[in-house]
């Protein structure tokens, strides 16, 4: 019972931390630090997670515009903008147009962007590899540090302007569409809600593990979410080391060690023992325990005879 509430009160202490933020009206949490970091076999699984992870939408001038247009459409949509509300936006929007053009038209800019392709596509080569060798997959680790930052630094500039754009058109809202419609929130891609699910679901773990609710199926829960992190950055021979370790590990870290104390806790009825479990579902398990108890009696008593 003092394992399961350890467990709980650590996972319980991690899903506060990211849902505390959220409650506050603050930035939430994001896996993507921890995604792009991943180093193990399903490190390019994990990090294809992230929307447009290697900013190549970003960088082909058609799906960028295209991007762009997605963005005017939707603000247009949720205000209900009328016809000259419609051209200026659309006159933003050939501004930020004409914006990208002589950013993709610049000459640096462009052999900086082939030069971020052709290793991108190296570095994937290895990590895709099943028979690059160590000190290969570490130089690719080292070199997908640099290429983050290579994309960021080439990306900047429009993200800024898709936002200055953004926010353009959506001043073109006057006060009545904005107290009818509300302000418009860009809408939440499938990351962030996975991010929504990571935070509650982690704090709703450590709940149900401490006041023993549920027991069984919240240790579970814990050990896919422990092995899901595990695999991200497995401390196995031939990988390189995971920038989060606290130690040295080789094989089993302490990921592991918890996922597999949940695993102990999903077949022990702690919750029965103490907890919210006994309150609610003691009284239909002490049925099904004396009808077993009855049965294996008549069973006993049969053989007896016999």
């Amino acid at each position: 019972m003092l394992l399961r509430i350890a467990i709980g009160w650590h996972f319980h202490h991690e899903g506060w931390e990211k849902v505390w933020p959220l409650w506050n009206g603050e930035k939430g949490f994001s896996a993507e630090g921890y995604l792009r970091n991943s180093t193990g076999p399903l490190a390019p699984y994990f990090r294809n997670l992230i929307p447009d992870v290697n900013g190549l939408d970003r960088l082909d001038r058609e799906r960028l515009k295209a991007g762009w247009q997605a963005d005017v459409d939707r603000i247009a949509t949720h205000f209900g903008f009328n016809g000259d509300q419609s051209a200026k936006a659309k006159t933003e929007l050939e501004q930020s147009n004409q914006y990208a053009d002589a950013w993709f038209g610049d000459r640096e800019k462009l052999e900086k962007r082939n030069q971020y392709y052709d290793d991108l596509r190296a570095v994937q080569r290895v990590e895709q590899s099943r028979t690059a060798l160590a000190f290969e997959r570490e130089r690719a680790a080292a070199k997908r540090k640099e290429l983050d930052t290579t994309r960021t630094e080439l990306t900047k500039d429009l993200d800024a302007r898709g936002a200055a754009l953004r926010e353009a058109v959506t001043k073109l809202a006057t006060e009545g569409q904005l107290a009818s419609a509300g302000p418009y929130v860009l809408p939440k891609s499938t990351f962030e809600k996975m991010n929504l699910f990571i935070s509650y679901s982690v704090w709703a773990i450590g709940l149900c593990l401490m006041f023993g609710l549920f027991t069984r199926l919240a240790a579970l829960g814990g050990a896919a979410f422990l092995l899901q992190i595990y695999l991200s950055m497995p401390p196995w021979p031939g990988l390189p080391a995971s920038p989060r370790a606290e130690g040295h590990y080789y094989f089993v870290d302490k990921n592991f060690i918890e996922m597999m104390a949940c695993m102990a806790l999903v077949f022990l009825p702690t919750g029965h023992w103490v907890g919210l479990d006994a309150l609610l579902f003691g009284k239909r398990r002490h049925v099904r325990a004396m009808r077993r108890a009855e049965r294996e009696g008549r069973a006993l008593a049969g053989q007896r005879v016999s």
